[in-house]
């Protein structure tokens, strides 16, 4: 019985000598150059959860089935996907976004039992109008589970996935509408100096229609009580507008002659200078390109921006296809 006893002590200490030589971190990285408008876009898209779950991620073909849970906004820090499939093979976990860098788009991932681990997407220009994207991820080892981690070679076991995964998002993202300048008529000129009278705050995207609604309806008491006429229809003021994060600082806004003054809503003057416009026709919320197209011919120019705009012209209440729907956008550039 001492026999046995040594034996399993021996082997033990054994595995614990094993264990201080084994790695504390494996780290797997693959690497693809694809052809985007830019960084910001693509970024943009690695850390769309539910587009990675639907377009691209190697798993899903795996399982079409599996459950899926989302939480949050996406693109926002703390949103997360969450799966649960019964097949080993992709098996039950959570990703997580936590924020964006530069030149990086930074996650956590978590297998179910495995605890936290870092999930990354490095992104960098690589000539001929594409960007390298690298996808890695570094799993921290704990102490009793280095030793076997010796033996087993994680780069082999989804280094391949890596490479199916990044090869289906390539095909992806360059077979979307290229937001690029040819895709809209950009037209430049030049603005009288503007005002107008509205409401700003600063907020999440999923906010802007509830708030759209209730300050026009404010800047319209304004106006009735000056008896006074808006120039135009509904427009807003982008102040800032993050893609990333999903907030915006916003105003919306009527525009009114020189010198009419409103009470209860907040004055906005818009200097004389130069302009960019698109007719952009779609829902609102499918703008994006048209406002990527925007950045591209600015940095093609060497412009620099101020203030965006946009003027709403259909009235979603009276024309239901969003397809008919104007929208001007006007970005204010030196």
């Amino acid at each position: 019985m001492k026999k046995i006893l040594y034996v399993i002590i021996g082997i033990s200490v054994l595995y614990l000598i094993v264990c201080l030589f084994g790695p504390s971190k494996v780290k797997v990285e693959r690497s693809i150059d694809i052809k985007a408008s830019s960084i910001e876009e693509l970024q943009h898209r690695l850390a769309d959860l539910k587009f990675f779950h639907d377009k691209w991620s190697p798993w899903t073909r795996r399982d079409p089935g599996m459950k899926t849970i989302y939480k949050g906004v996406c693109c926002e820090p703390g949103s997360s996907y969450r799966w649960e499939s019964e097949k080993d093979s992709v098996g039950k976990g959570t990703m997580t976004f936590n924020k964006f860098t530069p030149d990086s788009v930074l996650m956590t991932l978590n297998f179910d039992g495995m605890g936290d681990n870092e999930l990354y997407f490095i992104t960098k220009p690589s000539g001929n109008g594409t960007i390298n994207v690298t996808w890695g991820v570094i799993f921290d080892i704990g102490f009793f589970g280095r030793a076997p981690m010796m033996f087993i070679n994680m780069d082999k076991i989804i280094g391949g996935d890596y490479e199916t995964g990044l090869a289906k998002l390539k095909q992806e993202i360059e077979s979307m509408p290229v937001s690029a300048t040819t895709q809209y008529e950009i037209k430049e000129t030049n603005w009288d100096a503007k005002t107008f009278y509205g409401v700003k705050e600063k907020l999440a995207f999923d906010k802007l229609a509830a708030f759209f609604g209730q300050s026009y309806g404010k800047i319209g008491a304004a106006l009735g009580k000056a008896k006074a006429q808006p120039i135009g229809q509904p427009k807003a003021i982008y102040f800032s507008f993050d893609e990333k994060t999903k907030v915006t600082d916003v105003a919306a806004v009527m525009e009114v002659a020189n010198g009419t003054k409103l009470e209860g809503v907040e004055k906005f003057e818009i200097p004389a200078g130069k302009v960019l416009h698109i007719e952009y026709y779609g829902a609102y919320d499918k703008s994006a390109n048209a406002h990527y197209a925007m950045d591209a011919y600015i940095k093609d120019k060497g412009l620099t921006q101020s203030y965006v705009l946009e003027e709403y012209v259909t009235d979603p209440m009276t024309e239901k296809d969003t397809a008919k729907w104007l929208t001007n956008i006007f970005y204010l550039v030196k």
